[in-house]
């Protein structure tokens, strides 16, 4: 009987181990997801506007960025636009304000508490869930992401 509990123990162990080692990769993975759709972001931006400098960005769209080379290649799919969550990557144009929106939807709650504070300053505004957001204020971006989300960027 002794050498049984040891045995089982040992399992017990190592499963502990394996879940620990699992976490530890899931997090890492998911802070890859975020830094990359940061930079993707960044640079997005920066080329939409040298693009559109001195003209309306009421014609960007999707397929307008794609043709143009503005789209970091890690968003583009066979399928269009995607984030690193397998989500959506809108982007659209507001001639009328002289803005445009980039738009991310399947974001995970963890990670959309953290891309709604991203470079709040170099943003128009951001929008959690449709709700328009101060990215200093951590209390109302916790309580506006929800399990899944969707971000808009809205850019000048």
């Amino acid at each position: 009987m002794g050498e049984l509990s040891g045995i089982i123990g040992r399992l017990l162990i190592s499963l502990l181990i394996i879940g620990a080692i699992a976490g530890g990769i899931n997090y890492g993975i998911s802070k890859l997801n975020i830094s990359t759709t940061q930079e993707n972001l960044v640079i997005l931006r920066m080329q939409i506007q040298q693009f559109f400098s001195g003209t309306s960005y009421g014609d960007l769209s999707n397929e307008v960025a794609i043709n143009a080379g503005l789209v970091p290649e890690s968003f583009v799919t066979d399928n269009g636009l995607k984030n690193a969550w397998g989500g959506d990557v809108t982007l659209s144009g507001d001639a009328s304000n002289g803005t445009f929106a980039i738009e991310l939807t399947n974001i995970p709650q963890s990670e959309c508490t953290q891309m709604a504070r991203f470079q709040g300053d170099a943003w128009e505004g951001i929008d959690v869930n449709g709700t328009p957001i101060d990215s200093d204020d951590v209390a109302a971006i916790a309580n506006a992401c929800g399990e899944t989300n969707s971000i808009i960027y809205t850019v000048r």
